[in-house]
């Protein structure tokens, strides 16, 4: 997998991009609720650079994966703690996380894959996790309800 600088905006749109794909699939729903809600000002990215960094983790996952696409989606814990450790930055974990929220939350269904990956990923933070993903209270606790 390739690298990107800590704390850089690819590191923080990776791991975006991976929650997407943690389903097997970025949807079009998920797409736009990001664009709707400024991944790339967020992020601090330059224009269509999000969808560059997509494509680049697709690739990278391709590559890596053994079996098939659906297995090339499910990131295995250390995968995820690394692409975690990329983000150092406590508002940038903030952004992430809450970006990855409401992208899973567009299409209004939360499946197994992304439940696992936001699991996954907080607990390579040290948040804490949360069984029921439906609105994670650590999320809303950490400022983002008025975000939107």
């Amino acid at each position: 997998m390739r690298h990107y600088p800590c704390n850089s905006p690819e590191a923080a749109a990776r791991i975006v991009a991976a929650c997407l794909l943690s389903d097997g699939h970025a949807g079009a729903d998920e797409i736009e609720a990001l664009d709707r809600h400024g991944i790339e000002q967020r992020l601090s990215l330059q224009p269509r650079q999000f969808l560059a960094v997509v494509q680049t983790l697709c690739e990278d996952l391709s590559c890596a994966a053994h079996l098939n696409w659906g297995d090339a989606c499910r990131l295995d814990p250390a995968v995820v703690g690394q692409l975690a450790a990329d983000v150092r930055d406590g508002q940038m974990r903030r952004d992430v996380i809450w970006l990855c929220e409401e992208a899973i939350h567009a299409d209004k269904h939360i499946s197994a894959g992304e439940a696992r990956f936001l699991h996954l990923l907080c607990t390579a933070w040290g948040w804490p996790a949360q069984a029921d993903r439906a609105r994670p209270r650590e999320v809303i606790s950490l400022g983002f309800a008025g975000r939107r």
